[in-house]
């Protein structure tokens, strides 16, 4: 029997990974729903996210789509809806290609010249951090304006405490970069996308429905308060009621602090390591308004640091979800406002959307969350090392967003079956 603890996206991945080897396997939940961050909902007439927003609509993702029964719910967005940046007092277009780098008023002249000597410049550097990477390969105000707000956005982070060969690198290599940032764009003349996707109630469509497909091998109610080694494998201790299942391998597909708690007593060092990552708090708030652009949505840039809004989707725009809009606040940048009483985080949240847009908006939610730093505290994740038949994954393990957790589950469950063809001792 493999376990795997947690029914977020990764969880559920690693099932339908393990489905397919016909290993018998049970994924348990400590809450009454699946998902994990992935959340979905209504206020009003309003669908809304209260984690990630929309996918990208890869042949990969368009495929699972369709073994999950969900074509019929698919909402795709336009091919291209661009995206902008709020500089100067204004929001401005983010550029796509060379060209566009001249005709956008998000870069000087001087600041697009100076991205056009990228190729010149070396490759990453040994501990570099990530903003100075950036700002040595295509120059300070490229970076403050566009690339440090949109990098960073992806973690609620400060550039400044990211290590390049922790999360920046994994992204380049994947993104075919070498030595240039600039050469493959070059290349291919125009950086593209697959479109945005979501569903029409929301993200929480997708998880629902893998789980749907995993039928009684999820468990909901099932919070694990202890694992424990055995002689031949190891047990799990769960709810109130003590009840115990054996298993011959456990992937804990959980947050790092629940994976943390789970390792105190069968690894503590994993434990500490693991404790240790830090987190940035995020606050989203839903805000309603009158505001027509044709743009996926926009970021602030660095140079407007004394602002708790850090960027806003339009989903208005996305998925034709008429007048609504996602705020982001917080973060590494200004960590403190999330700490603020829903009031003061609603009405920071409508000031600032009506300061950037020029739209009055009211906001319908207001939601905190965390999100995994991939800061210098992930250096500690190299020396990781778990008991044999123990296994972590999650976003905070391995890359963020939808294709690296489904990435991922396919690397655990590869290694987990590995295992199972070993005897006890390690033998085949």
């Amino acid at each position: 029997m493999i376990v795997v603890v947690g029914a977020g996206i990764t969880g559920l991945a690693i099932g339908h990974e393990l489905l397919e080897s016909g290993v018998d396997f049970i994924i348990l939940e400590a809450s009454d729903r699946v998902g994990g961050v992935v959340q979905s909902g209504k206020v009003g007439e309003h669908v809304l996210d209260w984690g990630p927003q929309r996918g990208r609509l890869t042949t990969d993702f368009r495929e699972r789509i369709t073994k999950f029964g969900l074509d019929d719910e698919l909402l795709v967005a336009k091919a291209d809806l661009g995206l902008l940046i709020y500089h100067g007092g204004a929001l401005r277009r983010v550029p796509f290609s060379i060209p566009e780098m001249f005709t956008t008023d998000a870069l000087s002249l001087r600041g697009a010249i100076r991205v056009l000597l990228e190729p010149i410049t070396a490759g990453p550097r040994d501990n570099e951090r990530v903003d100075a990477y950036f700002r040595r390969k295509v120059g300070s105000e490229a970076y403050d304006t566009l690339i440090g707000p949109f990098f960073g956005g992806l973690y609620g982070s400060n550039p400044a405490d990211m290590d390049v060969d922790v999360a920046l690198a994994p992204i380049l290599s994947r993104a075919g970069v070498r030595r240039s940032l600039l050469a493959p764009l070059i290349k291919r003349g125009r950086v593209s996308a697959a479109p945005a996707f979501s569903f029409q109630d929301g993200m929480e469509r997708l998880p629902q429905a893998m789980a749907k497909a995993l039928g009684d091998r999820v468990r909901l109610d099932a919070p694990v308060e202890l694992i424990s080694a055995t002689r031949r494998g190891w047990e799990l201790t769960i709810g109130e009621a003590g009840e115990r299942i054996k298993a011959e391998q456990i992937v804990m597909a959980t947050p790092a602090p629940a994976a943390a708690t789970l390792l105190e007593h069968q690894d503590p060092k994993a434990s500490a390591t693991i404790r240790a990552l830090n987190h940035n708090p995020i606050a989203i708030v839903h805000v309603t308004a009158d505001l027509d652009a044709d743009a996926m949505g926009f970021q602030v840039a660095f140079t407007e640091s004394h602002r708790a809004l850090r960027g806003v989707t339009f989903q208005h725009c996305l998925f034709n979800r008429p007048r609504l809009f996602s705020t982001f606040l917080g973060g590494a940048l200004n960590p403190a406002i999330v700490d603020a009483d829903d009031a003061l985080l609603a009405n920071t949240a409508t000031k600032e959307f009506e300061d950037t847009t020029g739209a009055p908006a009211e906001a319908i939610s207001v939601w905190r969350t965390q999100m995994p730093a991939w800061d210098l505290s992930w250096r500690a994740l190299k020396d990781l090392r778990l008991p044999v038949g123990l296994h972590v994954a999650g976003s905070w393990h391995s890359r963020a967003g939808l294709p690296g957790r489904f990435a991922e589950a396919k690397s655990v469950a590869a290694s987990v079956l590995g295992l199972s063809t070993q005897g006890p001792d390690g033998q085949l």
